[in-house]
């Protein structure tokens, strides 16, 4: 079965990208000349277009789908796969089309090639997981370490059958554990190298095992051609997220690697925000700007924009923009707003209530100052007061703050008058930067939107 599924699963894979590839090029087709008929210059771009796919599609391993990778992995596989195809497939055609190939056909192309392959390679996945889950390319794992690293592992794989891996239970290197507990014991590790590790393609080893076991398995592993897999022991919460390097023959551990460290997630956040920016500034700045400009003014004296220094990624300063909503006051910078507050204008009250005084910060995110989802900014003065006393407060530094954020999203807004405020703010953004993806982004946007309409209690 094992062998059945290695040897079609590769093909069928490919050949249902070719499909998707091939409705792609014709659907462009008839968006850029109103019909599916090709000519010739479009005939030889088909020809590169699907022939070229399958060589690469092969070559780059795209239908290696892990057992425990994210849905998001596979999304930012096929979205690289896109972009790396098509800046190959358009110097080909640059030198092999007689005549220019159409623009909006090769806009229309790139675009559905980006949005329905990603979602074919995710249909995939998901329907491969639904697969494992029902028992069908399925791996066997032997787990040796009858402790806290071999539960764990038993309790995961139980928990998510998805994966394609069934255990059965956990050896000790001793005949009996020492004391019972709900786990299957299977007997002494002595056992399992007799049958020579006949019944499974892998064996889990604790890092809690004596060194002298651990080269015994791996030894008769190698011997029989099986893999093993070490459960490192971590013992310390700063190695949540971390990434594994060597230096030669020197393994070194990167602490505490954030999803936003690696250069293509920054690039997908930053693409997002230019986007969503520009198209803000444009449909919704440009009438709002003079039109809350004329009533900021009608009411009081004095600037339109509330601008005040905040702290930005990396302890970077930069001008954080906001509609004024109070009369102009010596307090600003060092006392926040309250309910009641009689600084707030009638229309402050309004723009608060309902958000709208933050957008001119769509203005930073274009700037590249702000992103539209990040920790919040806060004012200098309330960074200096807080920044020794919560713990791991800088964290929130590592990225670019956000018009909006998780701790928003969840209510945590407005004034903050004690320690145990300013300390959820800071553990929910720091659940975000440890735990980003473009769809917790979204998620967060949805909330905040959905918050707005609600009406939040310190909204003022």
């Amino acid at each position: 079965m094992k062998k059945r599924f290695h040897r079609y699963f590769p093909p069928l894979f490919i050949a249902g990208e070719v499909l998707v590839l091939s409705a792609i090029f014709f659907i462009a087709l008839f968006i850029a000349f109103g019909s599916f008929r090709l000519e010739e210059t479009y005939f030889y771009a088909f020809l590169i277009y699907i022939l070229g796919w399958p060589i690469y599609s092969y070559l780059n391993r795209d239908f290696k789908i892990g057992r425990a990778v994210s849905y998001y992995s596979t999304f930012k596989k096929a979205f690289t796969s896109v972009f790396v195809f098509v800046s190959i497939i358009s110097l080909l055609w640059l030198f092999v089309a007689e005549e220019e190939i159409n623009r909006q056909f090769i806009m229309a192309l790139v675009l559905f090639l980006f949005v329905w392959l990603t979602i074919y390679r995710v249909f995939v996945h998901l329907v491969l997981d639904r697969y494992r889950a029902f028992g069908g390319n399925i791996r066997h794992a032997a787990i040796v370490g009858y402790d806290k690293l071999g539960f764990r592992l038993y309790d995961l794989l139980k928990r998510k059958p998805h994966y394609g891996i069934r255990c059965e239970g956990i050896y000790s290197v001793h005949d009996v554990p020492s004391r019972r507990t709900k786990y299957p014991f299977l007997g002494s590790l002595e056992g399992l190298l007799e049958d020579r590790l006949e019944k499974y393609d892998f064996v889990y080893l604790s890092d809690r095992l004596p060194k002298v076991v651990k080269d015994q398995v791996i030894q008769t592993a190698d011997q029989y051609a099986k893999k093993v897999k070490l459960l490192p022991e971590l013992k310390t919460d700063i190695l949540k997220t971390f990434v594994l390097r060597r230096y030669e023959s020197i393994s070194v551990i990167d602490v505490n690697n954030l999803p936003l460290d690696r250069a293509f997630n920054r690039f997908v956040k930053r693409l997002f925000d230019v986007v969503f920016s520009t198209t803000i500034i444009i449909l919704v700045l440009s009438w709002m700007i003079p039109l809350f400009a004329l009533i900021i003014k009608l009411q009081s004296n004095g600037s339109v924009f509330f601008k005040q220094w905040r702290e930005g990624k990396q302890g970077e300063k930069f001008v954080c923009l906001k509609f004024r909503t109070m009369v102009i006051n010596k307090e600003a910078d060092h006392i926040w707003a309250t309910k009641n507050d009689p600084r707030t204008t009638s229309f402050g009250s309004f723009l608060r209530k309902t958000s709208l005084d933050e957008f001119p910060q769509f203005i930073n995110v274009f700037l590249g100052q702000m992103s539209v989802v990040g920790p919040r900014p806060h004012p200098l003065s309330l960074n200096n007061e807080y920044k020794d006393k919560v713990y791991k407060f800088a964290k929130r530094h590592e990225s670019k703050p956000g018009v909006t954020g998780l701790a928003q999203a969840m209510g945590y807004r407005g004034e903050i008058t004690d320690y145990f405020q300013m300390n959820s703010r800071v553990k929910l953004d720091r659940f975000y930067l440890q735990n980003w993806s473009f769809m917790l982004d979204i998620k967060i946007i949805f909330l905040t939107l959905f918050g707005i309409a609600k009406g939040q209690e310190k909204a003022y």
